[in-house]
């Protein structure tokens, strides 16, 4: 009797015991007992295969047809490999990267260009430059177009006359109004005191020429992407230098306002930024910029986005988003 058994069906064995032995005394050929259906075949990982036992009975020996092998599991797509060889490449877009090998098949690379399509589709243009500050690494799209930069050009202001004067000059007050709240009248304040010329010559020697050339009659002199990342760059250059003026200037860049950057970035490291933003109207200046330096743990990076939008930032937040997560697979955090 098998463990758990009732009496009743004790009783029901026997009786079935019986008849069997009555069957063959009278030489009748017993029915054949078929197997129960076997379980649909689980595919397992191959790693999971190797470390689990089979806690299933022992199959009986010569009792019907053997079992149909387990069908292979497939192969998994090669996960992207951030130490693979770097190399200069193209999408279908046009975005322009400097990756290991195979970071245009990524997630992350595809949220990049559906974010840029997503503004190109509702009307508007797009320039993006991304560029990790160890390795080289970075994105690149629309990044010579010039462009009007409102006032994220505040910053490079700010900049050359921290770099020129060891610091704010003792204008500190109106330095921060201009770079914390986008003041223009700051900004006006200050260029009134420091002048355009040494401006126009900071950024020529910053890697902007074209922006240079423009700054000797223009308070926002229009400038491309890839010029603002240039500025950036030294921006980064004199606030980690430990020169004088150079922690007065990080102050203030890493606490502006109004920019998506910092907003969606400052929680998780330090971000120097400076947003620019110019509404629709009769001027043609329409814009929405954000450029600046994250730090992040992956690696620190300078990153610029331009656009037409008209003064929307919150209209540029999911494309830098989407960068931020783009910078992090390819210097393999």
């Amino acid at each position: 009797m098998r463990h758990g058994a009732t009496f009743a069906q004790a009783l029901a064995g026997a009786a079935c015991t019986v008849l069997l032995a009555s069957c063959a005394a009278q030489g009748m050929a017993s029915p054949a007992v078929q197997d129960e259906p076997a379980g649909q075949a689980q595919v397992v990982d191959r790693a999971e295969e190797a470390d689990e036992k089979d806690e299933g009975p022992e199959a009986e020996k010569d009792e019907g047809p053997e079992a149909e092998p387990e069908a292979e599991p497939e192969a998994a797509e090669d996960a992207f490999d951030a130490s693979a060889p770097v190399v200069d490449a193209t999408s279908e877009l046009g975005v322009d990267v400097t990756a290991p090998e195979g970071f245009l098949d990524t997630p992350e690379f595809s949220a990049v260009e559906q974010e840029i399509v997503a503004l190109e589709n509702a009307g508007y243009s797009v320039s993006v430059r991304m560029v990790d500050l160890e390795t080289g690494r970075g994105v690149s799209y629309n990044a010579d177009e010039v462009r009007y930069p409102a006032s994220s050009i505040k910053a490079a202001y700010c900049a050359m006359v921290c770099e020129a004067n060891g610091g704010s000059a003792g204008m500190g007050a109106t330095m921060a109004e201009c770079l914390l709240n986008s003041s223009n009248e700051a900004y006006t304040s200050l260029i009134e005191t420091f002048r355009l010329a040494p401006f126009a010559q900071w950024l020529t020697k910053a890697g902007a020429p074209d922006a240079g050339s423009r700054a000797h009659d223009h308070y926002y002199p229009d400038i491309s992407a890839n010029e603002l990342a240039a500025v950036w760059e030294e921006i980064w250059r004199y606030g980690t230098s430990g020169e004088a003026g150079a922690s007065e200037l990080t102050s203030y860049l890493s606490q502006t306002g109004y920019t998506p950057i910092g907003e969606l970035l400052r929680e998780k490291c330090e971000v120097w930024s400076k947003a620019g933003w110019y509404p629709a109207d009769e001027n043609s200046l329409t814009s929405t910029n954000d450029a600046g330096v994250v730090f992040s743990d992956s690696g620190t990076y300078v990153l610029v986005v331009m656009t037409d939008l008209s003064a929307y930032l919150d209209g540029i937040s999911p494309l830098i988003s989407a960068l931020d997560a783009a910078h992090d697979v390819m210097c393999g955090a």
